[in-house]
């Protein structure tokens, strides 16, 4: 295993972060995260993953793996990768969840609190495939999302997705504004934004 250099700390960041806004600020819209050969990945990984926590994650920022998917390759490449310190799941502000096996740490994240709802986690998932509605390769567990930055509705379909992180999501966002944000990510960069702030039910 060996550090990636594929990704450009100035430029990759910049594209990735404009990517990562406005798909929370547009729930259940796809966008393309900026693609980059990733030499390394352990097996099982999700390569695009790598690209939004070298984005969002520095020095002072957190990140953890959830316990069903916690390889112990998995923890050194991102831990080789990333210029961030690995805390529990309980106080990290990314984790890493593999999308089609529902993980019990999900339930576990840290939810900010009511004077300080900004330090709540964000959950990174790594699933099949995204489509939207139109897409004629639609397939999978289908999302009607409503909210701030969807008009009427929208409608996210996904593979490899438990709907119990869905479940569990709206559980954690009953005494907003504190509760979770949610990152869908596949492995060809598709990546959708469901912030707490959006409602998600099956369509």
């Amino acid at each position: 295993m060996v550090r990636e250099t594929a990704f450009d700390e100035v430029f990759d960041s910049q594209a990735t972060f404009r990517v990562l806004l406005d798909s929370l600020s547009r729930p259940g819209t796809i966008r393309i995260l900026p693609l980059r050969p990733y030499e390394s990945a352990p097996a099982g990984f999700c390569p695009p993953a790598l690209s939004i926590l070298k984005t969002m994650c520095d020095h002072r920022v957190s990140f953890s793996v959830g316990s069903s998917g916690l390889r112990p390759d998995w923890v050194s490449y991102l831990s080789m990768n990333l210029a961030t310190p690995f805390r529990h799941v309980d106080v990290a502000d990314y984790v890493l969840f593999e999308g089609e096996r529902f993980d019990a740490d999900f339930t576990r994240l840290n939810r900010g609190t009511p004077e300080f709802p900004e330090f709540s986690a964000t959950a990174l998932l790594c699933v099949g495939r995204l489509s939207e509605e139109g897409d004629p390769g639609r397939a999978g567990y289908a999302l009607r999302l409503s909210g701030p930055g969807v008009k009427d509705a929208a409608i996210l379909s996904v593979t490899g997705l438990d709907p119990r992180y869905l479940e569990e999501r709206s559980k954690a966002n009953m005494f907003y504004p504190m509760g979770i944000d949610l990152l869908l990510v596949d492995k060809d960069g598709r990546v959708a934004g469901i912030p707490r702030t959006s409602s998600a039910e099956p369509a």
